[in-house]
């Protein structure tokens, strides 16, 4: 039998949550599908090393904007797909279009967080919701947002896993004062915070090290410079961006995972630490609501970031191992069971296309 034609259109392959996660996804949609991946700009090459041969060929890139955008609309109304999925706003013009030009293309839109960033974010998203038959969420918060819009077609949850939680947890016998974060160093990831929150944390004797990985997305400079500022540099430690493919391979050397972020739509990056059973240190922002519960599976700052309570906590969990390992192992379980994105994807575009 013929394979449905499916065109996933995105905005660019550089290293965010919706970017990794669709990588995941490429092998399983290329099995499923006949697939094309469109993408209107960058890439980072480290994100498709691990993709083989005849997946990277079905992924086309279009650059140098707005061309860019005519090239890749010719080229999805030549390849005739029977379902188009746009994930981020600015893949969304092709989606509408191809709709608007093919009414029998199945559409589904994805939305992978629960605020507008900027007007130009609102109004092509919007009308993406208009034209789409299905929108995809990433998380409860992301189809709770899409909810408020009005929205009255039908909303799936996709499973944010890249992988599904391994069945075995190991219990610790020490804890070791290592913490991780894996992210951009931008604005939104607030990592300004989370220098004060290990510089505090210094001042009452719980010396950690904290290892940051990611690329710099506007606040490096910044960054280093509180590190100096405020004497972390035997504390904190640079360590660059990491390969998508080799994340995996970090968490075995920590206890700890520290998030700061004003926003947050499923932080991938915290799921996966509590798969691997690290306790993650957040504050209260997007899909993190829904599975960290405080004092339970994770360490939640307050909103108002007054971080004695956090300190409190941290303090009795260094001390008490079976308290650690309770924390570490809910953290495990969090996910257990849940399927993973590259079979929950497929399994609703089937649905629908």
């Amino acid at each position: 039998m013929q394979k449905q034609k499916l065109v996933y259109i995105i905005p660019s392959l550089e290293i965010g949550g919706a970017e990794v996660a669709l990588m995941s996804a490429v092998s399983e949609l290329n099995k499923s599908f006949d697939f094309r991946l469109v993408c209107l700009g960058s890439c980072n090459h480290n994100l498709i090393a691990g993709l083989s041969e005849s997946e990277r060929k079905n992924i086309i890139f279009f650059k140098r904007f707005p061309f860019n955008y005519f090239k890749a609309l010719f080229y999805v109304l030549k390849f005739k797909p029977n379902v188009i999925v746009t994930s981020l706003w600015k893949a969304t013009p092709i989606g509408i279009l191809t709709r608007l030009i093919r009414p029998k293309t199945a559409y589904a839109e994805f939305i992978h967080n629960s605020i507008y960033f900027h007007f130009f974010d609102k109004l092509f998203t919007k009308l993406a919701l208009k034209s789409a038959d299905v929108v995809f969420c990433d998380s409860i918060s992301a189809k709770k947002f899409v909810k408020k819009q009005g929205v009255k077609k039908p909303i799936e949850i996709i499973s944010f896993l890249r992988f599904q939680s391994s069945k075995q947890w190991n219990s610790k016998l020490s804890i070791s004062l290592k913490a991780l974060f894996i992210g951009r160093f931008h604005e939104q990831k607030r990592i300004d915070r989370l220098v004060t929150l290990v510089k505090k944390l210094n001042d009452e004797g719980l010396n950690f090290e904290v290892d940051l990985f990611g690329r710099d997305d506007g606040t490096m400079d910044l960054v280093k410079n509180l590190i100096k500022e405020n004497q972390l540099e035997e504390n904190i430690f640079l360590k660059g961006e990491i390969a998508s493919s080799k994340v995996q391979e970090l968490f075995s050397s920590y206890d700890f995972y520290f998030q700061t972020s004003e926003v947050e739509g499923m932080a991938m990056s915290v799921v996966e630490a509590m798969q691997h059973g690290l306790i993650c240190v957040l504050t209260n922002v997007g899909e993190i609501r829904n599975y960290a519960k405080n004092g339970e599976n994770a360490v939640i700052i307050s909103d108002d970031f007054n971080l004695t309570p956090t300190i409190e906590q941290l303090k009795k969990i260094v001390s008490d191992i079976d308290l650690a390992n309770k924390v570490s192992e809910n953290a495990h379980s969090t996910f257990a069971n849940q399927k993973d994105f590259a079979s929950s994807l497929v399994e609703t575009i089937n649905k629908y296309r």
